[in-house]
Order: C-alpha cells, then structure tokens, then sequence
C-alpha cells in the first residue's frame, strides 16, 4: 500500500515489518496472521514451484509506472491498466454486476500446461458433454436477472458450433440490448461458423492464441482471427502472457494491428497448482506477495507467475511506442478477483456498521486500537459520540475508518491496525472473516485516500 504523497504510512503488518510494531498487542494479535501466509505459501510450494525472492519497492503496476505515457489508465487500485480502448466487458466485470459467463463444455483439443480447467471440481466427469447454456439463460431470465453481458466460453466452444449458435440466439431474445461475447482458440471457427455467430448477433470474440502450441498453431490462429474481423463487430485477443516471450508477443502485437483487430488483453500468467514439472522447467517462480488481501478467491484457483506483470507493462508500453491501433488492456489474477468481494460484501455491509465498504478494494474495514492505547481512543471516540466495539480478549477496540480523523489532535501518532474482513455465509447465518491487518497513524491516515 501507499504512495504519492509526503508522511504517507499505511502498510500491510508482514513478517519484515513485524518487528517496527511498538504497541505488544497489535504486534501478537498480528502475528497470526503471518503465521497464516507462511503456512499457505509453504503448502503451495508443495506443489512444485517456488515462489521467488521479494523486491523492496516492487508494488506491482501504478500510475506513476507510465508518466511517459498519460494515455494509460491505470483502473481498480493497479490491478489493471488499458490504453486506447477496452471492451465494455472488462468494465462490467470489475463488479461483476449485470454479467455472467456461461461454460458450455470443459472439452478443448489443446492441452495448455498453464490450463486451470483441470483443477475444477469433478473435471473429469464434467468434461464429456455439452450443457444446456439455453436452458441457463432462461433459468436466469424467469428469475429475473437483468443482464448488460454474457459470455460463453469452454474448453472450447466451437466443438458445440450449434449450441454456440443457439446461445447467441436465445441471449439476444431473451436479455435485449445484452452484449455477447464468445471465447474461442480458433478451432472449429470456420468463415461458416463465425457468419453464423455474426447473424445470430455475436457483438465480440475472444481468441486465445497458444503460443506454447508452437508457431504453427499461432499462424493458424491468426488466419482464422483475420477471417473474424471482417464478420463480428470486436474481434480481441486474450491469452496469458509468458515472461520469456517479450520477443514473441512484440511481434504477434505487430501483426494483429495489422489484421485490424480490435483489441488485446494481456492476461497475467497464473499457475493452477498442477503442471508444477512444466512450469519450473521454464524456470518460473510465483510470484511473493501475489494477492494485496489473500483469501479463497473463486475465480480460477491459483497464483500469479512472477514477472508477468512486468512483462505486460512493458508490452503495454511498447504498443504505445510504436502508435499501434489496438486497445491493449493488462488484466491480473487480481483484477478478476474484485468482483467476488464486491459481490459477498456490498448486499450485507449495512450488518456492520463499524465496517465501512471500500471504494477501492470493496474490502468492508474497520480500525482497531490495541493494548493501553485503548483507554485513551475510547475517551475521544465517547466525547464525539463514536459507535466502537470492545473485544477485551483479544484486547482491542474496533470502531469506524471515518472517526481516525478525530484522534489527530490528541493522539496523532498511535498505532492503529486498519483491519481488512469479507462476508461469508456459513450455516444460514452470515458472518465476518478477517484477512489482514495494516497499521497506520491518526496523523498520517487519510480516509478520502486510503479506505
């Protein structure tokens, strides 16, 4: 955390941190927290690749990453970046309200080593068949979903080209005016296929292109992306980005400029705790610290790939470099994760008012006093007529984000946790699970900025 501007401190209590805590309380209540990362990190290790050495500073993408270049958007606190343009969809999808994706089928021809298909439950038994994706969207209609986007996506798709057909059908019938997007490889996108999509009102396709097929399969890829771009509407390309192929992707992005394609997102590698063999023959590392909160996020299952990040920034760079036309948006692991928390916490935050609901990490947070600071917080907190919340086992005091302002003339410099926490529904009862803990001052916190 942090950045920009003087006296700034509002960072995550790490192990390398630990010991500038000063109050004995918040450092011990801390300490568990630690505990729990280091048992995660050490339990994913076991899955066969490392996670690399930690770089002082290194803070993933920010504004000040691009000064050079004004007409980057950084957008959700860093987790992504675009330049020129990026699909309405990725906007959509950082609430993850109004859209939904649809997985017709895990079945694909290709057998991508960093594929987190295979991790999902029951992968196995799930993988022969087709699903009624129809028979989905009209559940979600009689329910009464109200959809600005929809997806379908596989494995691949194209296998089912009748039943792809069909959904574009059924999705532009029964949710008018929705925008709907198809994933694919490319394979089974013959010029019959894609004018089908196209008439049943296919507005946007998403090529995968596997570089780690081998340069055959990116050529065919790229004559069947080239075919797409005179039928449907927005014809992007989406695929990880590996960081020993900086070379490669300059190039590919070259070239799909010159197809006309409409945009590219560059996804930030991920490991889906399987293929540990492969991945370490290349010599990739996880990537330390990968998430800013760490917890059981839904989407994929897995960790970000050191050096990816950088990768897509540079390439990002490099399109803007040389004028290309595309829209090149980086996407993280990360960035896909924000719609989960928005969604556990935004309907349930009014259940805890000492938690206020994040506007930029959607996180509900709080601060906590520890130890014998408590005493004096309380007494400012009960002269202003501040709502706080005594947890004397544990020795603290949690009371609002926005009252830190109010300790400032007295007791400027204490130490206060901000405590990070996400709803989660467990035997009928929804109930408040706490993931990490920074520590700032009252003089140098600043709610506009940092909640």
């Amino acid at each position: 955390m942090g950045g920009g501007r003087e006296g700034f401190v509002v960072e995550k209590i790490s192990e390398e941190s630990l010991h500038l805590v000063g109050n004995r309380s918040l450092r011990d209540y801390a300490s568990r927290y630690i505990a729990i990362e280091n048992s995660f990190c050490a339990r994913a290790e076991c899955f066969g690749v490392a996670f690399a050495k930690k770089v002082p500073g290194d803070v993933g993408i920010r504004a000040g990453d691009f000064s050079n270049a004004p007409s980057v958007h950084v957008c959700n606190d860093g987790k992504s970046a675009f330049a020129t343009w990026r699909s309405s969809a990725c906007d959509a999808c950082r609430l993850g309200i109004g859209t939904e994706t649809f997985v017709l089928t895990l079945q694909c021809p290709h057998r991508c080593f960093f594929c987190f298909n295979p991790n999902q439950a029951d992968f196995d038994d799930r993988r022969p068949a087709a699903r009624d994706v129809c028979r989905q969207l009209e559940m979600r209609a009689e329910q009464g979903a109200v959809f600005t986007h929809v997806a379908l996506t596989g494995g691949e798709p194209l296998l089912f080209p009748e039943e792809s057909v069909a959904f574009v059908h059924c999705a532009k019938e029964l949710f008018p005016g929705v925008h709907v997007r198809l994933y694919t490889s490319g394979f089974g996108a013959t010029d019959e296929v894609l004018h089908r999509l196209a008439y049943a009102g296919l507005d946007e396709i998403r090529f995968s292109v596997k570089t780690d097929q081998g340069m055959t399969d990116v050529e065919k890829a790229l004559e069947v992306i080239g075919s797409a771009v005179d039928v449907i509407p927005d014809v992007l390309v989406e695929m990880p980005v590996m960081p020993d192929e900086i070379e490669l992707m300059r190039d590919l992005l070259v070239r799909l400029d010159d197809l006309r394609v409409k945009g590219i997102n560059l996804l930030e590698l991920g490991f889906p705790f399987f293929n540990g063999d492969e991945f370490s023959r290349r010599g990739y590392e996880l990537k330390p610290d990968p998430y800013c909160v760490l917890y059981d996020y839904s989407y994929a299952g897995g960790l970000p790939i050191d050096g990816s990040e950088r990768a897509c920034a540079e390439l990002l760079e490099f399109t803007l470099g040389q004028n290309l036309s595309l829209g090149v948006h980086y996407c993280s692991m990360e960035n896909k994760h924000t719609g989960q928390i928005y969604r556990q916490n935004a309907r349930f935050a009014a259940l805890f008012p000492l938690r206020s609901l994040s506007a930029r990490d959607y996180f509900l947070k709080s601060a906590k006093t520890f130890g014998d600071d408590r005493v004096p917080v309380r007494e400012v907190l009960s002269r202003e007529g501040v709502d706080f919340d005594d947890a004397d086992e544990l020795d603290f005091t949690e009371f609002p984000l926005e009252a830190v302002s109010l300790l400032q003339g007295e007791l400027p410099d204490i130490e206060l946790a901000i405590s990070y926490a996400v709803c989660e529904s467990r035997n009928g009862e929804v109930i408040l699970r706490e993931l990490r803990l920074d520590k700032t001052t009252p003089a140098t916190f600043d709610f506009a900025q940092d909640w």
